[in-house]
C-alpha cells in the first residue's frame, strides 16, 4: 500500500509533492492510453459498419505510406499517385480514399493528408503488425 502523503508531508514536503506529481503523471498516462485504445476500437467498429469488414492490406499500406512519406504536411498529388501505384492502384482509382463520411484522406490545398479516421486506421494496422 502506498504511503499516505499527509504522513510524509511533515518529513519532506518537496519530496512528497514530487512523489504525488509522479503518481498523477502515471495515472494520466494510463487514462490517455485507455482512451486512445477505446477510441481506436470504437472507430474500427464504426468503420466496419459493425460487420467486422476489414480493409485490404494494400489499402492500409497506402495510408501508412502517406503518413511515412508526408508526415503532418502530407503529400503532393504526384507523390500520392506514386504511393498508390506502388501498391497496385491506378491513379484514376485513388478517389475512393477521399469519399464517404469516414474518408481516410483529405485534400488541403495541394496536399493529401490523413484524416483523424485515417490516422486511427494506420494506428490499428500498425498495432496488428506489431509482434
Amino acid at each position: 500500500m502506498a504511503p499516505n502523503p499527509a504522513d510524509t508531508l511533515q518529513a519532506d514536503p518537496a519530496q512528497t509533492l514530487a512523489s504525488v506529481r509522479a503518481e498523477l503523471a502515471k495515472v494520466r498516462a494510463s487514462v490517455a492510453r485507455i482512451e486512445r485504445d477505446l477510441g481506436l476500437l470504437e472507430a474500427t467498429q464504426r468503420g466496419a459498419g459493425g460487420t467486422g469488414r476489414e480493409r485490404p492490406d494494400r489499402y492500409l499500406q497506402v495510408l501508412v505510406d502517406v503518413y511515412d512519406r508526408g508526415g503532418r504536411h502530407g503529400l503532393d498529388p504526384d507523390g500520392f499517385a506514386a504511393v498508390g501505384e506502388r501498391h497496385g492502384y491506378d491513379r484514376r482509382g485513388l478517389g475512393g480514399f477521399f469519399t464517404g463520411g469516414r474518408a481516410p484522406l483529405r485534400r488541403d490545398h495541394e496536399r493529401i493528408l490523413l484524416t483523424p479516421y485515417g490516422e486511427q486506421l494506420v494506428d490499428l494496422y500498425l498495432q496488428r503488425l506489431a509482434p
